[in-house]
């Protein structure tokens, strides 16, 4: 595999970060504005990139984080000090298959009759993005969530690389990520949108939740392990994501509810041209500025 980084993309990434346009007056010294952030795999990599970039444009600085799954990577990220367009750039720059690449070690154990499978992607490349990129600062400020594998308990930690890594563990399609004395998978199977409690919601100026687009085709019937398993997350999402909107979520003052309109995209590959980002950003910008 490929190193995803090289010198021209950590210098236009870090000239982006220190240039972002962000604004302390946007959230009180007292409170702090909260992103919570879906999960939802690729897809949701790049609209949440969008919706971040309309509010960097609109100059809301978010000062803490709650995410899950593929909202983990982003949000940890963003916390690192880089701006969405930053971001925007090392994700167009990246082909998806260096960040998960398929094994072909684990594929064979499938032909093996009673051999255990526990993963069929390997999740090296996004390692070494995570650790390119993210800093102490991403500890700090972002919360993901995670599920404890032997009893599917869910938790909540603060972004380490490893943490990030195991919040966007599909369980069979990626590895699972060991932390102490536990292995963790996917946050999203329990906990795709780890809103905060509803009596600390007023310790917030503003709770911006970033929510997956849809995808516009029907999810067919799948045959395959790894296709009813993306079913079955599709679904998850989808479901939770509906929740939130006809719940009292959107009717307080100080939440804002952002789920860009449905768009052809896939959880593990990337828009065509990436243009998940811009839909998901003209969506945003139009929201915000109404």
């Amino acid at each position: 595999m490929s190193n995803i980084r090289n010198n021209h993309q950590v210098d236009s990434a870090m000239s982006g970060a220190s240039s972002a346009p962000r604004s302390d007056s946007c959230s009180s010294p007292d409170k702090p504005n909260l992103a919570i952030i879906q999960g939802g795999g690729c897809r949701q990599i790049e609209s949440a990139i969008g919706v971040l970039q309309a509010l960097d444009e609109a100059n809301i600085h978010i000062d803490q984080y709650r995410a899950a799954s593929a909202g983990a990577i982003v949000a940890s990220l963003h916390a690192s000090g880089l701006n969405a367009k930053a971001i925007a750039h090392i994700i167009k720059s990246t082909p998806i298959n260096n960040l998960f690449s398929f094994s072909y070690w684990q594929a064979t154990k499938l032909f093996i009759p009673f051999a255990r499978v526990p993963y069929i992607y390997s999740t090296s490349g996004l390692h070494n993005l995570l650790a390119d990129y993210m800093t102490d600062d991403a500890v700090t400020k972002v919360q993901v969530s995670v599920t404890r594998q032997y009893d599917y308990d869910s938790e909540m930690l603060g972004a380490i690389h490893e943490a990030v890594l195991a919040s966007a563990a599909i369980p069979e399609v990626f590895p699972p990520v060991k932390i102490g004395n536990y292995h963790y998978v996917d946050g999203g199977i329990i906990n795709n949108i780890p809103t905060c409690r509803i009596q600390d919601i007023d310790n917030y100026e503003h709770i911006y939740i970033i929510l997956c687009n849809e995808d516009t085709k029907t999810n067919k019937r799948s045959w395959t392990k790894l296709g009813r398993a993306l079913k079955a997350i599709n679904e998850t999402g989808s479901r939770e994501a509906h929740q939130i909107k006809e719940s009292d979520w959107n009717d307080l003052p100080n939440v804002t509810v952002i789920q860009p309109p449905p768009y052809r995209s896939h959880l593990l590959e990337w828009s065509t041209n990436n243009s998940l980002i811009t839909h998901a950003y003209n969506y945003a910008k139009k929201l915000l500025m109404s």
